[in-house]
Order: C-alpha cells, then sequence, then structure tokens
C-alpha cells in the first residue's frame, strides 16, 4: 500500500465516512429494514439550505391484509472517533407513560388516531429493546476543550435531520397500499466514543456506568422535548432489530 493509499484509508475513518457506511449496511442487514441511503441529501426546515444527512433508514412495511402501513424512519448522524468519551447525565426521575407520540418520535402522516397510537405505544412498550424509562437530561463529550462539545452537536443535528424527513411526510415504496399509513421518524445518534451514564450515588459521589446506549430528552426551538437515540456501533444493530420486531408486531 503506497503512502496516499494509506492517506486515503485513515481519512475515511477520521472524518465518519467509513462509519456511515458501516451503519447503512448494519441497518439493511436487519429485518424490517427496507431501505438504508448514506449521505441522505435534505433542506434544513429552519435556514432552507439542503443539509446532508449521514444514513436514513425506512422501516415497516404493509399487513397481511394490506390494510395498515407502518413507515417509520431513522435519522441518523454518525460520529467518528473513540478519544473523547460521551457521558450522559441523569437526575433521579424516571419518565412516565408518554402521553403523545411526539415524546418518543417525530409523528408524521395524517392517519394517526388514538386507537393506532395505543396500539404502537404498546408494541414499543413490548419490545424492550427500544423504550426506557430513563432519560438523560444532558450529553456531554468528556477530555476536551470544555467549549467544544461534538455529543450535544452531534444529537441537535440529527435531531435537525429528524425534523426535516418528519416534515416530509410519510415515505412508502412502489406497491405498498398506502390507504392508512403510520409514519414516524427517531433522530438516531451513532458514535464510536465510548458511552457512559452518570449519575449520584446515595452519598452524593458520582457513578459512572458504560452503556451501549443512552437516550437523551431535548428540546428543539418551540417544539415540544423529544427523544434522541445514542448508540454505539453494536447498539445500533440491537436498536434497529428493536424497532423491526416492534413494527413486525403493529401489522401483523
Amino acid at each position: 500500500m503506497n503512502e496516499l493509499t494509506e492517506k486515503l484509508y485513515k481519512w475515511l475513518e477520521d472524518s465518519g465516512r467509513a462509519l456511515e457506511l458501516r451503519a447503512a449496511r448494519s441497518l439493511m442487514g436487519t429485518p424490517g429494514c427496507r431501505l438504508a441511503l448514506p449521505a441522505y441529501q435534505y433542506e434544513d426546515g429552519v435556514t432552507k439550505k439542503q443539509r446532508e444527512g449521514d444514513v436514513m433508514a425506512l422501516f415497516g412495511g404493509s399487513n397481511l391484509s394490506r390494510t395498515l402501513n407502518t413507515s417509520f424512519r431513522l435519522a441518523v448522524e454518525c460520529k467518528s472517533g473513540s478519544d473523547k468519551p460521551w457521558i450522559a447525565f441523569y437526575d433521579q426521575r424516571r419518565s412516565t407513560h408518554p402521553a403523545k407520540l411526539s415524546d418518543w418520535w417525530l409523528p408524521c402522516g395524517k392517519d394517526w388516531t388514538e386507537e393506532l397510537r395505543t396500539k404502537v405505544v404498546g408494541a414499543f412498550e413490548w419490545e424492550n429493546g427500544l423504550l426506557t424509562d430513563r432519560l438523560a437530561s444532558h450529553a456531554v463529550s468528556a477530555l476536551g476543550k470544555e467549549s467544544i462539545n461534538s455529543a450535544q452537536d452531534a444529537i441537535m443535528q440529527s435531531m435537525s435531520f429528524a425534523r426535516a424527513l418528519a416534515g416530509e411526510g410519510t415515505l412508502t415504496m412502489a406497491g405498498d397500499n398506502i390507504g392508512t399509513v403510520l409514519g414516524g421518524v427517531m433522530p438516531v445518534v451513532v458514535t464510536q466514543a465510548p458511552l457512559f451514564q452518570c449519575e449520584l450515588g446515595h452519598e452524593g459521589q458520582p457513578i459512572l456506568t458504560p452503556v451501549e446506549r443512552f437516550d437523551v430528552s431535548v428540546k428543539f426551538g418551540q417544539a415540544p422535548r423529544r427523544r434522541v437515540y445514542v448508540v454505539s456501533e453494536a447498539g445500533l444493530a440491537d436498536l434497529a432489530g428493536s424497532l423491526g420486531r416492534a413494527l413486525d408486531r403493529v401489522s401483523g
């Protein structure tokens, strides 16, 4: 291998381009995933400028009677680099049963009813790998400059991507019955950084626990708080598998 090729391989890893390709391949290998596109172009809802989301993945499909479709997308932001661990901070509160779908994902489309909402939330709760009752208040990238928080930046970029996808409406594929489509978008960050959760022990001492995933509560503009799923490369496959099984339960 010559010097130029070595530099290019290093650039692919350092820039996150290789991570994007691996994330898309990992998602496409998950049952229930119908499409996974890296470098997905979208229009930013605030600036109206064209931006690039790292990976857009489509999950769901028709049930056997072809009367109900699910169309859930993952808006994935990829962050390379493992030298700055990400820490999620928790207080003593635990989240309650969601009163609105927007607490858990961004709904899109016009076919949601209270009955269907209850059915989907039930399927998500049944699949333990999807919903948790713990939400971090914020996340920080550690061991770097205090003025740089790559964890929070990635979380907000993922939310911006998800909001844009939700604004486009539901996504279906050729051959789908589009009579009733339950659409939603879930913002996801996949990172190579080691992930930790931090909370206080009974005597006030911080306790760090290594994890493959944590969920963060995010406030974006005037919209209600949303959940962003932050996962490792291994955790991405687990999250996607849980989503596929839950949607299969909805439409099966």
